[in-house]
């Protein structure tokens, strides 16, 4: 059996021809992943605390360093990894999206991420799917949260 979402992210996409042969690359892959992993920790851990109202504040305090991380990281490139999307798009992506429901003007001041953003949701398979009420009814977060991200 395997566990923990960052470790089957990576087995689908090798899988899949995603992952690089090459160390480097996927080494890069690995980071990329790691980085995104820490902004959803810290999100995840926030939402759902007994304390999200005082921990709220912070949050959105640090977030701009985090998204402007990523917005230089981006630079002009497509995907994070160039012409080609790969398995830390889908990580980032998705909880970009789940930020914007958090905070609907944190992408404001990261033109790059909020196209990035759009041309994952415009991706033909998943655009039907972002678009469906299946996906709309989905909370980003369970009843144990004090944040679910109801719609």
């Amino acid at each position: 059996m395997l566990t923990q979402s960052s470790a089957i992210l990576e087995y689908i996409a090798d899988k899949h021809g995603m992952v690089s042969s090459c160390p480097k690359r996927r080494a890069i892959l690995h980071m990329l992943q790691c980085e995104i992993m820490d902004l959803r920790v810290n999100f995840v851990t926030m939402c759902y605390s007994p304390d999200f109202e005082k921990l709220k504040p912070g949050f959105l305090e640090k977030l701009p360093q985090k998204l402007e991380g990523f917005e230089k990281y981006l630079g002009e490139k497509h995907w994070l990894t160039g012409d080609k999307i790969n398995y830390p798009d889908f990580n980032l992506c998705e909880l970009l999206m789940q930020l914007v429901k958090f905070e609907p003007k944190c992408l404001k001041n990261y033109p790059k991420l909020k196209a990035y953003v759009e041309r994952f949701e415009n991706l033909p398979n998943l655009k039907e799917y972002l678009a469906s009420s299946k996906f709309q009814s989905l909370c980003c977060n369970n009843v144990m949260a004090q944040w679910r991200g109801d719609n």
